[in-house]
């Protein structure tokens, strides 16, 4: 069996490839749908890493860790094992980027710090927001924010008290960078329950322009093909987190090396091409 979300991932997958529309854009054609939504439901424990081809989630929490501290070198992600960054730096190794730093500094104001302290003395309120959108900024940036708005809502369910995270991203690329953006989305969701006090809930991935490359389209068939083989296999156990030495981190103390995948027996690597 696989898990719910990557059933509905993969059928969004589908759905591009089947209905997509096929459209020149700045670094490739795709075929592109607009307005769809992913939910990922945290209370189950199960780590929401794909099944139907092997992925490096090593690599997607250190990028976490390097946003939360605010990188300017590539030396910020590669320290955490992120080593996708290279394509986006400058010769001196240079980063611009409002990931992470428009977290930590938006004009002065340190947007994690006060979503942290919003989350617990109002819980209901309606203003738990951290946005990485500048567009005073866009012409410096070695790359505009492809995520770059997040809400948080908390939500009272049989004595527990859970928090959810709205996500919204104007452009997915959707075998390379979605599933990367889903590992991510868990576990800073992760860390910002366990900053606040509260149970981590539900994630719901808000999608503007989601679409898949052309160069993509033969591997995104293989994908789809494997996930349909492994639905129904009773031999598939779904991984599972462990984060050790410290056990509850939050975003400021969080060290990626302390987390452990385990239970993860997926198909085999596919490789995409990352088209910057």
């Amino acid at each position: 069996m696989i898990h719910t979300f990557e059933r509905d991932y993969a059928k969004l997958v589908k759905e591009i490839m089947d209905f997509g529309i096929e459209r020149q854009t700045r670094n490739a054609v795709t075929k592109s749908l607009f307005g769809k939504t992913l939910r990922i439901n945290m209370e189950d424990n199960y780590f929401p890493i794909l099944m139907g081809r092997q992925m490096f989630y090593r690599g997607v929490i250190g990028e976490l860790a390097a946003l939360l501290k605010g990188p300017k070198t590539l030396r910020d992600f590669e320290r955490y094992g992120c080593n996708y960054w290279k394509q986006w730096a400058k010769e001196d190794g240079s980063i611009e980027v409002d990931y992470g730093n428009a977290w930590l500094d938006f004009n002065g104001v340190n947007q994690l710090k006060e979503l942290v302290q919003g989350l617990k003395a109002d819980p209901y309120g309606r203003r738990h927001i951290v946005t990485g959108w500048r567009p005073d900024r866009l012409k410096e940036l070695s790359l505009p924010c492809c995520h770059l708005l997040y809400q948080w809502y908390v939500r009272d369910h049989q004595g527990k008290r859970y928090l959810d995270m709205v996500w919204y991203q104007r452009s997915v690329d959707t075998m390379i960078g979605l599933p990367s953006d889903i590992i991510l989305a868990y576990m800073w969701n992760k860390l910002v329950a366990n900053d606040s006090g509260y149970v981590p809930g539900e994630i719901i991935m808000m999608l503007g322009d989601t679409h898949i490359y052309e160069p993509h389209y033969d591997k995104a068939h293989k994908y789809l093909s494997n996930v349909s083989k492994m639905k129904h296999d009773p031999e598939i156990t779904l991984p599972k987190i462990a984060i050790y030495q410290g056990g509850s981190p939050g975003m400021e103390n969080f060290d990626p090396h302390q987390v452990m995948v385990y239970e993860y027996n997926p198909a085999p690597k596919i490789e995409f091409e990352l088209l910057a």
